[in-house]
């Protein structure tokens, strides 16, 4: 059992063998840690093939050779892709209406960088729009990053409306990180990619995946073109650490920051259709990829424990060797690869009191909990009982406004 402290209040969080060794404690400490956010990434794409090619062959061999979450869900407001990072470097819930890197970079934010910094480590952030794009400017140092490393880092090459490709930052980056390693410096680097946002429209001379059947000048033709493309970029990233070492002293995490497939814009049959894979509009849509490579692995785990974009920092705290009760460190999420029981909540996107658990979606209807509905994660079959979901429920919505009040009595920096 662990227990943070919220204000005033005391939020308990309940763990399998609490007083035996964790799972994977330890199993990255000292090492690098880089964390990559895929752009509009959705875990239908992996393992998933187009006119007879593999759709993401990088990330596949990836998620053959690390630890592999498949039931990882977005938990984003209206700061979309500036909120999964934040989430998954405080493991605080987004408050939804207003994005976190507005209201909420004028704080000193407890943050993953925040617990490295005391390990001797660098932090450092890259992302090759502007840096005032969603306040990023403000949240980067509320987050305790010591640098950030925007658009006037690299070439001035026009491959998407935000400027430089995945291909660009990742030679930036990797220079920058295999600088600090030669100085013996640690580092914790974060990377948030643009390559597959929308509108998806690549240079003809970029596009590596080439289709000519039906999907061919559609839009999801085009979505699944740019994630093709950010596959292969995020190849070329993990092929430069390997050939300096690099890729054997890190713990390498992606995840995705959110859909790329809008539901009020894309038929959920049109694409269970074209592509032959259920698709739920909701948990299709929501769910995204979580992958953890360790130092020295090469054969794969999946963990199927339920989890949200909060539960990525600590997971990786656990990995890291941080123990988050001894650093008095409050997160609203937990370490997916020690939990026995999860629920996690979601808002904006869905009505608030939309909760994530082991076993289903549940979202609110018009009266709350009374007329909502609950689907099978697994199989997207609707539950015609409710009444086991009520304590998840009353839970969700107490965590949501703890959240909410602790974050507005951060202080200020």
């Amino acid at each position: 059992m662990a227990i943070f402290l919220v204000g005033i209040t005391i939020v308990i969080w309940h763990r399998p063998n609490a007083d035996g060794p964790k799972a994977y404690y330890g199993a990255g400490k000292g090492y690098h840690l880089i964390l990559v956010q895929l752009e509009s990434f959705q875990k239908f794409l992996l393992n998933q093939s187009v006119e007879g090619k593999p759709l993401t062959p990088v990330l596949n061999t990836l998620k053959s050779e690390s630890l592999y979450f498949p039931y990882l869900f977005q938990q984003i407001g209206r700061g979309n892709t500036s909120d999964a990072e934040f989430t998954a470097n405080t493991s605080i819930y987004p408050v939804g209406a207003v994005p976190m890197s507005s209201k909420y970079g004028n704080r000193k934010l407890p943050s993953l960088a925040r617990l490295l910094h005391k390990q001797g480590y660098i932090a450092d952030t890259f992302h090759v729009n502007k840096v005032s794009f969603w306040d990023r400017n403000q949240m980067y140092p509320a987050l305790g990053f010591d640098a950030f490393y925007d658009q006037p880092y690299f070439r001035k090459e026009k491959f998407n409306r935000f400027g430089a490709s995945d291909e660009e930052l990742y030679r930036v980056g990797f220079n920058k990180l295999n600088e600090l390693a030669k100085q013996d410096q640690k580092f914790y680097a974060q990377f948030v990619t643009v390559s597959s946002h929308s509108p998806y429209t690549l240079p003809e001379d970029r596009k590596r995946l080439k289709l000519n059947g039906p999907l061919h000048g559609k839009t999801l033709g085009d979505y699944l073109t740019a994630v093709h493309y950010a596959d292969y970029a995020l190849g070329t990233f993990i092929s430069k650490l390997k050939q300096t070492g690099l890729w054997d002293n890190c713990v390498f995490v992606v995840y995705g920051d959110h859909f790329g497939l809008n539901k009020k814009k894309y038929n959920p049959q049109k694409i269970s259709d074209a592509l032959n894979i259920p698709y739920d509009k909701h948990i299709s849509t929501f769910n995204v990829p979580l992958l953890i490579h360790l130092p020295g692995q090469h054969r794969g785990r999946t963990i199927d424990q339920t989890g949200g974009q909060i539960d990525i920092l600590p997971t990786i705290a656990n990995i890291m060797g941080l123990d988050l009760m001894e650093e008095g460190f409050t997160a609203f999420g937990q370490d997916l690869v020690n939990a026995g029981h999860n629920v996690v909540g979601m808002r904006y996107y869905l009505p608030t009191g939309s909760f994530f658990n082991d076993e289903v979606l549940f979202v609110p209807g018009k009266k709350g909990f009374e007329d909502g509905k609950a689907t099978l994660i697994r199989t997207h079959r609707r539950v015609q009982d409710i009444t086991p979901y009520k304590p998840d429920y009353d839970l969700i919505m107490d965590r949501l406004k703890r959240s909410d009040n602790y974050v507005e009595h951060l202080p200020l920096r």
